[in-house]
């Protein structure tokens, strides 16, 4: 891999074409032809890349073009062409045609991507091209998300995938997570199974607080900056019907059912109720007569948004009491030992994220630490190897895993007692780890 002084980016003038030319150019110090579908909205991409790292510095580095006058010329002089055009086969393949014919051998191209095959998108180009073809999933805002899962396939060159990573990470400061070539990758494969099957328990708990019941069980005591269906809320409903959807179809794992989109999801998307974007989804923000923001829920046996009550949950307050001491191990005995609904869907939920985080090595990562590593720096969720050592241990894990009747993934059963199963080193080792 040559080195990478000029990038062309498509799609240039979205959120996450605009951070990542803005990414490129700063810490890359590369020249970023800005692509859209014409100048102006390109020059609108400029703006908010550099708006996104708060400098003009790079202002001088970042040309902006159209697809129609500028693709060829700019993706002929480039080292790396980076496509963030929209999420769909029908887009970016007659796209992937036209670099095909402009780009030099050499030539790194990537897509971002949420789910789709890159052995399928890859087959647009020749050997070199397929060779130097990747899916470089980058989580937005870039600049603040620092995760990039670098998707492989069957025609990739490794040396080439290792210094592309290496560039990645060393360059542009990404947290590399190498993954296959899978549905969904290893970051949404894993938040979305675990966001969805939230939903649908709240839906099955319905009459005791249904979806507020269940983020407020799953709040930050759980290792997560925004419980599960905040989360969705502020992804959009119908990403999150995109993302599950595909799973569901393609995927037919243990977890299979767990992707199936709750019924009531599917209604609000049909009434445009789509979470922030759109100002109500699974929440919405109000204001109470007396002029105070009231956040109210969903309540979706009645079909209408009522206030978020304040739940009194005694194990979880004696939890966050003990994680504020630093004392992560001691929340977890606090949890396993607690009596009721609550505790027994906490414990469920703690179990199936290590279980399912665990379970994808082998076929999705080659390792633990990329898995940890796209939910650490992806989500912001605690990774499912430290839950193991806050349980107690790989046998402690396995028995909640058990007892909530889920699959022992093979890793955790063949892990050693009295060895520390999570550490920062293995997670520091692994951006820039790849295993061939």
């Amino acid at each position: 891999m040559r080195e990478i002084k000029t990038v062309t980016v498509l799609g240039a003038n979205g959120t996450m074409g605009a951070g990542s030319a803005a990414i490129v150019a700063a810490f890359g110090k590369a020249k970023v032809h800005m692509l859209a579908r014409d100048v102006n909205k390109a020059k609108e991409g400029i703006e908010k890349a550099i708006s996104s790292i708060k400098t003009d510095t790079i202002r001088p580095r970042l040309i902006p073009g159209s697809y129609d006058q500028d693709l060829e010329k700019a993706v002929s002089e480039s080292d790396w062409v980076f496509e963030l055009v929209a999420e769909s086969y029908e887009v970016k393949e007659p796209i992937n045609k036209r670099i095909a014919k402009a780009r030099k051998p050499g030539t790194i191209v990537s897509t971002v991507s949420s789910g789709l095959s890159i052995a399928r998108l890859a087959d647009a180009f020749d050997e070199d091209g397929k060779k130097h073809y990747y899916g470089t999933h980058f989580f937005n805002p870039p600049y603040k998300m620092i995760l990039c899962e670098l998707v492989t396939h069957a025609g990739n060159d490794k040396k080439v995938t290792k210094k592309l990573g290496e560039y990645l990470d060393k360059t542009l400061g990404r947290a590399v997570v190498y993954t296959n070539d899978t549905p969904a990758f290893a970051g949404n494969r894993i938040g979305f199974q675990l966001i969805n099957e939230a939903a649908i328990k709240a839906e099955e708990y319905s009459d005791k607080g249904g979806i507020a019941l269940i983020d407020a069980i799953m709040s930050g005591y759980t290792g997560r900056a925004m419980a599960p269906l905040d989360t969705a809320d502020f992804v959009g409903l119908d990403v999150h019907k995109a993302i599950v959807d595909n799973l569901y179809e393609m995927t037919k794992d243990a977890a299979h059912s767990t992707f199936k989109l709750p019924g009531y999801f599917q209604k609000l998307i049909d009434k445009g109720d789509l979470g922030r974007k759109s100002g109500q989804g699974l929440y919405k923000m109000t204001k109470t007569p007396d002029g105070k923001k009231e956040k109210l829920y969903y309540d979706i046996k009645g079909d209408l948004y009522v206030p978020v009550p304040k739940f009194d949950i005694p194990f979880i307050k004696a939890a966050n009491s003990r994680i504020g001491e630093a004392d992560y191990i001691g929340a977890m005995n606090i949890v396993k030992e607690a009596k009721g609904l609550e505790a027994d869907i906490a414990r469920y939920f703690i179990a199936r994220y290590v279980s399912y985080s665990l379970s994808i090595v082998g076929e999705v990562v080659d390792t633990k630490e990329m898995s940890d590593l796209a939910m650490g720096t992806g989500f912001n969720w605690a990774p499912a190897s430290a839950f193991v050592d806050f349980l107690g241990g790989p046998k402690e894990a396995i028995s909640l895993i058990t007892k909530a009747k889920l699959p022992v993934p093979e890793v955790l059963a063949k892990a050693k007692a009295g060895k520390p199963f999570y550490q920062l080193k293995d997670i520091l080792d692994a951006r820039s780890l790849f295993k061939g």
